[in-house]
């Protein structure tokens, strides 16, 4: 009795162990591809500026029309469109990120889209942007570009949700250079 329970306790961990360690071998130089479907690697690896399907990886988006602020609030908004370069459609579901003076380095603010994004594999969409001014934002404003109606920025490290793939990328990574409104001039 004692040899079949061993025997039947051996065959149950085989049953349960040679699966996964074929898949471990199956998969050893690439693991992360165990868990990871290879479609939402080539978004990562688009997004982070390697080679897409087309190799050509994704383009920055293009603004759209002009900012507009609201003092009451010393929020703006400011309005992408973004050509989706994969071969499947994408949801974008947050993205944030910061706001910078381009000029001077100075932090203005943080960034964030209105709401999430649907577009088709191959079309393009509008990312509508909010931001808001700090408190010291706007004493920078005021001292460093009081005269400028609009203001040379960067918006920076961001972290994006695409369909589930949360990405976050940082210096260097996708920085958009754009012009925000200055808020001393619009009051």
């Amino acid at each position: 009795m004692e040899k079949v329970r061993l025997l039947l306790t051996l065959v149950t961990i085989a049953i349960v162990v040679i699966p996964i360690v074929g898949m471990l071998l199956a998969y050893q130089s690439n693991l992360v591809g165990l868990f990871v479907p290879p479609e939402m690697t080539e978004m990562a690896d688009g997004l982070m500026g390697g080679d897409s399907i087309d190799g050509s990886g994704i383009e920055p988006p293009t603004l759209v029309g002009e900012p507009e602020y609201n003092p009451a609030t010393r929020t703006f908004s400011i309005s992408f469109q973004f050509e989706n370069p994969f071969p499947m459609d994408i949801n974008i579901k947050s993205l944030t990120g910061n706001i910078e003076c381009q000029d001077h380095g100075f932090h203005l603010g943080v960034a964030s889209l209105s709401e999430s994004v649907s577009i088709d594999a191959g079309e393009t969409g509008i990312l509508t942007v909010l931001g808001t001014w700090t408190e010291e934002a706007i004493s920078h404003f005021e001292t460093l570009h009081g005269d400028e109606e609009l203001v040379d920025a960067v918006l920076l490290d961001f972290a994006v949700d695409i369909s589930g793939l949360q990405l976050e990328l940082g210096e260097g990574q996708m920085e958009q250079n754009i012009q925000v409104p200055n808020p001393v001039f619009m009051e």
